[in-house]
């Protein structure tokens, strides 16, 4: 069943509304879509559980993850990734070890497409 947003999730987003509860709950539904093999929904799911929540570090590393599976190397996945980096450093939910496996990622995504490397980032 793909993944259709509510309403009171569209408005809340609208107005850059931040609801926690209502990410984490769709973080799960992402979770849930991707599993049953619907990884468009899921990442719509994703989508809407970080704009409801910007400093929710689990949804953007998985709608990075899931970004790449659908679209490749491209600018879209590379800018997903670094979307996930700059909330992941202040997310304490998130390991550093994750954090630099996915800086190295970017790197090597930006080499294989020509582009310079991330910046030094410090926490």
């Amino acid at each position: 069943m793909p993944y259709v947003p509510k309403f009171k999730h569209l408005f809340k987003i609208l107005f850059r509304q931040r609801d926690v509860k209502a990410a984490e709950g769709l973080w799960f539904e992402g979770t849930w879509l991707n599993d049953q093999g619907d990884p468009a929904s899921a990442r719509l799911a994703f989508n809407h559980s970080r704009l409801l929540d910007r400093e929710f570090g689990g949804a953007y590393y998985n709608y990075a993850a899931l970004t790449e599976k659908l679209c490749g190397k491209s600018a879209e996945t590379v800018q997903a990734w670094k979307d996930y980096l700059a909330v992941a450093v202040k997310d304490k939910r998130q390991s550093p070890q994750t954090i630099e496996k996915v800086r190295g990622h970017v790197r090597d995504l930006e080499q294989a497409m020509g582009k310079s490397s991330l910046p030094s980032e410090k926490g």
